[in-house]
């Protein structure tokens, strides 16, 4: 062997109990560090658009920026080159340094703790140092680095397990070692000598010395080598089987690289489903039912430059939004400018609605495509379990699966597929500060990121949004945003995140000169396109009218009066909707039906407070009920929250809703003979909506739900303006959405407005900053991947706390399905279990409560079971199948709520 790089054999990379997979005990380090980089260099060979993402913008060439970026992904593993890593497997490290027997080693707790991804970084810096001059006064000035360029590629795949600390973060750190000196040198030494293997190996023959500064850094180096190393470390019968052996001396190495490239590296990409291969002559008419014609804004998709760009689609429901997106992400994925696509909605119910779209529209767009469902509660749909199933059944017994089985398997893989179909928390992750977030980005920037019903999001939501879209324009990807209500100033602020250079004021005039309707509009860099159907008349989405109704109650709440109307009509024969703004209103509009109405109409209440295992039954019910193929032979009255304004496809032949602002308004009237149908009832042929409003001044607890009042003042004053007139769509949405959403006040605004305002532009700013510190703090720190903790940084975590309802019985904690006892499942079924058993419940009832939550912030609440469902022990919180979870009032917690049912398990 070569004197010169014999030590790098002493140091193991991998080891494992003698009963694990894998043949040898231990993997020797440089053979892991050779198995990783043989990943990074098959799926770069393989995979042009990934080329193409990170060649962007570079001024070196293919090859070159290929040599580095092997070299530094060999180097991931630069801190397992240290005593205190070595001897976590102190057995391991004395056979292959028996001389170290008599020396002192490192203890338990000096190993435990030590961090081999910064520790990298660490080293090399300080490997790498050179001495401070003499200013010639006894002092001496900082010298700069003579690897300084190096840092940002030593950070990206140092982070590799999950955490990316920076050069200078380390190096305040601790992590110089207290050793014998002759280790500390052994250990420096050995690094130096990997440092001169890889430069041979992957720097020369790129004409690349070490003393060569590297190109520019990609933000999508750090996911990168972290999947590459997953790869690289899985050990199967026929994958990365481990070696003791050093290699021979001469061109050893090499031969060893290549061998696992060829064949190791081949299978593990492969199985991994990580090449997907797209089928060629994307078109818009392949997406389309047989025999249909492009239709409305589907015929300009081949107008739209086929560049790396943000493209923001704005139209009315159902004009095609959802194939014209992908038709035009297919045209750009076959230029090579992505590899994959990633579907973002803003609900898991329209997650797993489309879902069921994209699994027969995925395999018109790719071959053989791996389709992964992504949000909290994947796992439980039906749908999403069978396509992994599916998708194992396609590979040999020793493979990982085909489809997405080994994808779905990690949070932090979801989007690594062909197609990734999402809640829209699962894209913001990429910018948000959990572990191993830069792998989500690395998916997020290698697709075309499609994100639908963008105007369905809070202020804070855009703030983490905004840092998504300026990720996106980093890497050069493109965005696809869609929209049917999106007012000026959020879309201004959406367009200017991607392009913050290019003048968005072209596509976003004045009210008083209103863009047109349907529009599609790109930007990149400085460039802004706009595409409409105006030169195209015959391809306009077809108008229709609505009449609105203004009914005043108090608090526009639902009284008597409206609650009789609502029966009424379902003993027509009607299919009649109540959208109310809060859960308790609803509810209480639910029990009052309930009294009120005869047994022969049929009731029922969807809303967000339920146990998972009951919100499908709801949602079903709803589906077969009021959905496209529904059962229409009898009356029914859905009492609902916002879940219906996107998250169902429901078809309604009258509509009753709370005020809300103009835009939700919108959505829910979407709702209002949505298919078409030869038969409705006398008195409901044409569509018509009532909209409860405020019989007093002001907004109440209204106001409390949508605080912008603005917005809901001037909303108010359209409905009451109309009259005797109808709503026309979609002219609509322009002519009210960007007057309601104008930023400058109305002479005649009322003071309370302007007051609300005050208190909506202080929220805005909080939110807005909130935003900003959690992209900061990113950077910073690094929570672990799960549930809770996604919840607490996206949306919900501000706004919801968990309760898990139980009964204690003799055997343990019985949950609200009445079949799990806790402590007796496995850990993994405990899991499952809690998933499907808990409920969400605003954040402003955890006063009420008298327990603290457990480590994962979940709240157990010991009760009694009733026959209609379950009350805690103080009567403070109940839960019905038939309405979810409700928080008792001081008059209901005096009162028996239903019968206790006993338990001797």
């Amino acid at each position: 062997m070569n004197s010169n790089t014999s030590l790098i054999f002493n140091y193991w990379g991998k080891a494992h109990q003698s009963d694990e997979p894998g043949g040898e005990p231990y993997h020797l380090l440089p053979y892991h560090c050779l198995d990783v980089a043989s990943v990074a260099a098959y799926w770069w060979d393989h995979s042009p658009a990934l080329r193409h993402l990170f060649c962007a913008n570079q001024s070196c060439s293919e090859e070159e920026l290929r040599a580095w970026l092997l070299f530094f992904i060999a180097l991931h593993d630069l801190g397992k080159f240290d005593i205190r890593f070595q001897c976590k497997a102190q057995n391991v490290w004395l056979a292959l340094n028996p001389q170290d027997k008599t020396q002192r080693l490192p203890v338990i707790a000096e190993c435990r703790g030590y961090d081999h991804g910064a520790a990298g970084l660490f080293w090399f810096i300080h490997d790498h140092e050179v001495a401070s001059p003499d200013d010639g006064f006894g002092f001496s000035s900082p010298a700069p680095h003579p690897y300084q360029s190096w840092f940002s590629w030593l950070e990206a795949v140092c982070g590799h397990h999950g955490t990316i600390r920076s050069h200078a973060e380390v190096q305040a750190g601790s992590y110089q070692l207290l050793a014998a000196p002759a280790i500390i040198h052994r250990d420096k030494v050995a690094r130096q000598q990997w440092l001169e293997v890889l430069a041979k190996l992957f720097l020369a023959p790129a004409g690349i010395a070490l003393s060569n500064i590297p190109p520019q850094c990609s933000p999508l180096l750090a996911g990168f080598c972290s999947v590459a190393d997953w790869l690289g470390s899985m050990v199967t019968e026929d994958t990365f089987q481990f070696r003791v052996e050093p290699c021979a001396e001469g061109d050893g190495l090499e031969a060893y690289y290549q061998q696992r490239y060829a064949q190791d590296a081949k299978k593990a990409v492969t199985r991994a489903g990580l090449l997907g291969k797209a089928k060629p002559n994307a078109s818009i008419e392949t997406l389309l039912s047989a025999g249909q014609c492009p239709r409305q804004l589907q015929v300009l998709v081949d107008e739209l430059p086929i560049a790396a760009g943000l493209t923001l689609i704005e139209a009315p429901t159902g004009a095609g939004k959802t194939e014209t997106a992908l038709a035009y992400a297919w045209k750009l994925i076959e230029q090579n400018l992505a590899d994959s696509i990633i579907f973002a909605l803003p609900t898991q119910a329209t997650a797993n609605a489309m879902l069921e779209r994209m699994e027969k529209l995925a395999p018109l767009i790719f071959s053989n495509p791996n389709l992964v469902l992504a949000h909290g509660n994947a796992r439980f749909n039906e749908q999403f379990q069978a396509i992994r199933h599916n998708g194992k059944n396609l590979q040999g017994e020793n493979a990982w699966s085909q489809c997405c089985d080994w994808i779905s398997q990690s949070r932090k893989r979801v989007f690594l597929g062909q197609i990734g179909v999402c809640t829209i928390d699962q894209v913001l992750i990429s910018v948000l500060p959990l572990r191993h977030r830069f792998v989500r980005g690395f998916g997020v920037g290698r697709s075309v990121l499609i994100v639908d019903e963008v105007h369905a999001y809070d202020r804070y939501m855009y703030g983490l949004l905004e840092g998504v879209l300026q990720d996106q324009a980093k890497v050069g990807s493109p965005v696809i945003l869609l929209s049917a209500t999106l007012p000026e100033l959020q879309k201004q602020l959406l367009l200017e995140s991607y392009a913050p250079s290019a003048d968005v004021t072209s596509v976003n005039q004045s009210h008083l000169n209103l863009p047109p309707y349907p529009l599609i509009s790109w930007v990149s860099g400085v460039q802004v396109q706009c595409f409409d159907l105006t030169q195209q008349t015959q391809h306009l989405p077809p108008t229709f009218s609505v009449r609105i109704q203004p009914r005043y109650t108090t608090e526009a709440t639902p009284d008597s009066d409206v609650l009789k109307s609502l029966i009424a009509a379902a003993q027509q024969g009607a299919q009649v909707c109540l959208i109310c703004n809060r859960v308790d209103v609803a509810q209480h509009a639910y029990n009052a039906l309930q009294t009120m109405a005869s047994e022969d109409i049929e009731l029922q209440l969807f809303h967000a407070r339920f146990s998972l295992t009951d919100r499908k039954t709801k949602e079903a019910q709803a589906l077969s009920s009021f959905g496209v193929q529904g059962e229409r032979s009898i009356g029914r009255i859905l009492v609902a929250t916002q879940v219906v304004e996107q998250s169902l496809d429901i078809d309604f032949d009258w509509l009753v809703t709370q005020l809300c602002p103009v835009d939700l308004l919108f959505q829910r009237l979407g709702r209002l003979h949505r298919h078409s149908r030869t038969h409705r009832p006398e008195g409901f042929k044409a569509p018509a909506a009532t909209v409860l409003l405020p019989s007093e001044e002001g907004f109440g607890v209204l106001g409390k739900i949508y605080s912008h009042t603005r917005v809901m003042w001037r909303t108010q004053r359209a409905i009451e303006a109309l009259g005797e007139d109808e709503l026309h769509f979609p002219a609509a949405y322009r002519a009210w959405i960007e007057p309601i959403y104008s930023e400058e006040p109305d002479d005649d605004e009322p003071g309370w407005v302007r007051e609300g305002m005050e208190t909506f532009e202080q929220d805005v700013f909080t939110q807005q900053l909130k935003a900003r510190q959690m992209k900061r703090w990113a950077e910073q720190a690094s929570l672990m991947d799960n549930d809770t903790n996604a919840r607490a940084v996206t949306r919900e975590g501000a706004q919801s706390i968990t309760l898990v309802p139980y009964v204690q019985t003799a055997a343990g904690r019985l949950l609200l399905d009445g079949e799990s006892i806790f402590e007796q499942l496995g850990e993994y079924q405990q899991q499952e279990a809690l998933a499907l058993n808990q409920v969400n419940v605003p954040e402003s009832w955890r006063k009420s409560l008298d327990t603290e939550p457990d480590d994962y912030q979940r709240y157990w609440i010991v009760g009694v079971e009733m026959k209609d469902g379950w009350r805690d022990a103080s009567s403070n919180f109940y839960y019905s199948r038939d309405a979810g979870m409700a928080l008792a009032t001081p008059a209901q917690s005096q009162t028996s709520l239903g019968t206790a049912v006993s338990h001797t398990q």
